[in-house]
């Protein structure tokens, strides 16, 4: 995954050579009252923000595109959306279709992987039809190249986009079969946590779940408990270890203890009902047990599947009318200040927070990753598989599965079941 060496004029960093990409590490210290308390080790994959403090936004972005080879996509928009504040345009509304294809193509790509288990020919259809909709905007490599701040720096071809009209309804069914086949088989292994944990997804002005939406809510067992604008994300969320892999976010306004919160799949449908019937109806059904990421990234994929057919046609409709904006080209006028941009990703919602001057240099950033964000919940079900079950076939099944419902970025979150290469340490504190 993490494989990109970044260059500056007195520094040099190989993510390869600090991460394990095969191995998970979890760490069980026992109290003295014998209560076990576990963690993923996320010391593998370490802050990089400081890497770029210095740089120009543009030389910024592109790093930050490199950073996780698994959502490119992800940090490419949160990173363009956070500078969109900062160079004085409004982003127009074809521009804004573009990007939330491209990001719905990246989310289609990222489930696709875990559907071929499930059903394979499905997951191959919808493997191939997300790369039709990544090219469809702009972007046919694995990097993105599409937005830049304050707009796009490519049209997206006519042609492009008909390949992807013509194959919309057949991956809408492919995405359906999978979730009718994980819904008739069962939840499998489950760990639930008691712990209180909130459900933070990104939602739209009307309020339904938007995976790229502008607004944040915040909900537990279904109540609302606050919408914001995702601008005052640094103000709503804070780390109790700032600038640590594992930061334990928690939201400001219940404080560190009760604050605890989890992103993905699972918030994103435990925030509101979806605004797409197909998805919905799997949704409500979705509703009724006890939350499982496996289909409810399912259901997102058809529901974002779902969107994508409008987007395309009203694309399709005016690309003749939209003509890349001279302010969103290389050359732009930077207003000093501080902006955030969010996206909802695969894993769940990506921050980024940058300071920049009034040349365009980053003078601080603060990158808060669907991974740092679920540590804590992470280390509940964790916690929750080591003191359940005492038959070790079984508990190690509940360690695997906690892991691919956190979903940690890292390749192991989708290895088949019993090659997730699991290391566990047991420690006794005095």
């Amino acid at each position: 995954m993490h494989n990109h060496i970044f260059q500056g004029e007195t520094m040099k960093i190989n993510l390869n050579e600090i991460i394990d990409p095969t191995e998970g590490h979890i760490t069980v210290s026992v109290d003295t009252k014998g209560h076990r308390h576990a963690r993923f080790d996320l010391q593998g994959l370490p802050r990089v923000e400081s890497l770029l403090v210095g740089k120009s936004a543009a030389e910024a972005l592109k790093m930050t595109e490199r950073l996780c080879g698994l959502c490119p996509v992800a940090h490419h928009l949160a990173g363009t959306r956070a500078l969109d504040g900062l160079v004085g345009v409004r982003v127009k509304s074809y521009a804004e279709m573009v990007r939330r294809l491209l990001h719905y193509g990246s989310m289609i790509e990222a489930h696709s992987l875990r559907f071929i288990a499930v059903d394979r020919e499905a997951g191959i259809t919808l493997k191939q039809f997300s790369k039709q909709m990544l090219t469809g905007a702009g972007s046919p490599g694995h990097f993105p190249d599409t937005a830049t701040p304050g707009g796009i720096q490519v049209e997206p071809k006519l042609e492009d986009l008909q390949v992807v009209a013509d194959g919309l309804e057949t991956a809408c069914a492919a995405a359906q079969r999978v979730a009718v086949a994980l819904q008739n088989q069962g939840r499998g292994t489950q760990v639930q946590t008691e712990m209180p944990f909130a459900d933070v997804a990104l939602i739209d002005d009307s309020g339904y779940p938007d995976v790229f939406g502008t607004r944040v809510r915040i909900a537990h067992n279904g109540e609302v408990l606050e919408d914001f604008d995702f601008s005052q994300w640094p103000e709503k969320i804070a780390e109790e270890i700032p600038g640590s892999p594992a930061p334990r976010p928690y939201i400001v306004t219940l404080g560190k203890k009760m604050g605890r919160y989890r992103v993905g799949p699972v918030a994103q449908l435990s925030v509101g009902k979806v605004s797409t019937p197909r998805a919905a109806s799997l949704q409500a059904q979705w509703l009724s047990a006890p939350p499982d990421a496996a289909l409810a990234r399912a259901i997102i994929s058809l529901h974002v599947l779902e969107l994508s057919g409008e987007i395309v046609s009203q694309l399709m409709k005016t690309s003749e009318n939209y003509h890349l904006d001279e302010q969103a080209s290389t050359t732009k006028q930077w207003q000093a200040g501080i902006s955030t941009g969010l996206v909802d990703g695969p894993r769940g919602i990506l921050a980024h927070t940058y300071e920049v001057n009034a040349e365009g240099i980053i003078t601080r950033a603060v990158i808060l990753t669907p991974t740092a964000q679920n540590e804590p919940w992470l280390a509940a079900l964790l916690t929750a598989a080591t003191t359940g079950d005492t038959d070790e076939t079984r508990r190690e099944a509940a360690l695997e599965q906690s892991i691919r419902e956190a979903d940690p970025c890292l390749p192991i979150s989708s290895a088949p079941p019993g090659q997730m290469g699991l290391k566990l340490d047991i420690v006794n504190e005095s």
